[in-house]
C-alpha cells in the first residue's frame, strides 16, 4: 500500500513494481538471483531446459519451479518496458473517492531498474509534478552511485509492497495440484497453496508468509510460474483479509515477463476503511542491451552511470 507517487494528494494505491513480488530472506533466493544474467552482447539468456519432475506431485512440481521462477525473475531485469497505471478507492458503500492513473517507463539507473513518471492522468507530466519527478531521479541518480555491491544486491532482493511468500511454500504450506488451464496459449498446472495451521512462524517473514493463500501456474514446458495470485486470510497491517493480488506474464525471448498485475484491496487510511483496485499493464519489453549482471565480490562495483 501507498500514498500517490506525488506527494500532496491522498489516496491508497498499491504496486507490484517490475519484478515478481517475493520474500527477500534467505540463501535460496541469492543463489537464484545470481544464477541467471544478461549480457553486452544484447542476446537474451534464457532459462534452462526443464528437468523430469511428476506433475502429479505438488511438492515435487515446487522443488523445480520455485528455483527456476526466481532464476527467471533475475532474467527479466534486464528489460525496461512502459507501465500503464490505474487505481480507484471508493467507500464500503460504493462512493468513489478517487480514480487516478498515470503513465511510467522503467529505465536502468546507475544500473538498477528505476520507474520514472511521465504521465498523470492522461496529461504529460508538468509544472510542480514534473519538477518533483526530475528531483526524484537526480536524487536516485545520486544514491545509487553511492551504494555498494551489497547494497545493489539487496535493492534487488528487497521485498515490494504485497509478498508473494516462493521460497516458503514447500514447508509452511499444504500443496496440491488442483489441475491444468491455459495462459495465454500454453498449458499450465495449477497448484493451490494454503498455510499450515499447525505450524507456528520462527520469524516475521514466516508470520506474514502464513497470511496468505497462494495459487501458481506453472507452465507445463518451462516450469517457470506465468501467472501467480496470492489472497491474504488474515489482516497484514493495513492491509485487510481478503485483499488479493495476481501477476500475469507473458514469455519473450524465452523470459517470463510482468504484463499484468492487479490488486483488489480493503485497507485502513487511518480510521477510515477504504476499498480499491489497482491496475498495471506492461507493454513494449525491451532488453537493455549492457551487463546488468551484479558483479563478483572480487569485481568493483564502480562503473560508469548506467541510466538510459
Amino acid at each position: 500500500m501507498r500514498a500517490s507517487p506525488n506527494m500532496g494528494r491522498v489516496y491508497l494505491g498499491v504496486s507490484l513494481g517490475a519484478f515478481i513480488v517475493l520474500s527477500h530472506t534467505g540463501s535460496t533466493l541469492a543463489r537464484a538471483q545470481t544464477a541467471a544474467t544478461a549480457n553486452s552482447s544484447g542476446s537474451a539468456a534464457t532459462i534452462s531446459p526443464a528437468p523430469a519432475v511428476d506433475l502429479r506431485d505438488a511438492d515435487a512440481l515446487l522443488r523445480v519451479a520455485v528455483p527456476r521462477t526466481l532464476q527467471n525473475r533475475r532474467q527479466a531485469t534486464a528489460y525496461t518496458y512502459a507501465i500503464d497505471y490505474r487505481n480507484r478507492n471508493l467507500t464500503p458503500r460504493g462512493k468513489l473517492l478517487a480514480d487516478y492513473s498515470a503513465k511510467y517507463e522503467v529505465i536502468f539507473v546507475q544500473g538498477l531498474p528505476y520507474r520514472r513518471q511521465i504521465e498523470e492522468n492522461h496529461k504529460p507530466l508538468a509544472g510542480q509534478a514534473a519538477a518533483e519527478e526530475a528531483a526524484r531521479y537526480e536524487q536516485a541518480f545520486a544514491e545509487r552511485g553511492r551504494m555498494s555491491l551489497d547494497q545493489k544486491r539487496d535493492y534487488l532482493r528487497r521485498p515490494w509492497n504485497v509478498d508473494f511468500p516462493l521460497p516458503q511454500l514447500v514447508g509452511l504450506f499444504a500443496n496440491r495440484v488442483v489441475g491444468e488451464e491455459s495462459v495465454g496459449d500454453r498449458p499450465a498446472i495449477v497448484v493451490e497453496s494454503l498455510p499450515r495451521a499447525d505450524l507456528h512462524p520462527a520469524d516475521e517473514e514466516d508470520r506474514r508468509a502464513l497470511h496468505k493463500r497462494v495459487t501458481l501456474w506453472i507452465d507445463r514446458d518451462d516450469l517457470v510460474v506465468s501467472r501467480i495470485e496470492a489472497t491474504l486470510v488474515a489482516d497484514d497491517a493495513a492491509m485487510k483479509a481478503g485483499t488479493v493480488a495476481r501477476i500475469d506474464f507473458l514469455r519473450k525471448d524465452g523470459v517470463w515477463l510482468p504484463a499484468e498485475s492487479d490488486v483488489r484491496f480493503e485497507a485502513l487510511a487511518g480510521s477510515e476503511l477504504v476499498q480499491g483496485e489497482t491496475r498495471e499493464c506492461n507493454s513494449d519489453f525491451r532488453r537493455f542491451h549492457v551487463d546488468v549482471r551484479l558483479l563478483a565480490p572480487t569485481q568493483t562495483a564502480d562503473s560508469p552511470p548506467g541510466a538510459q
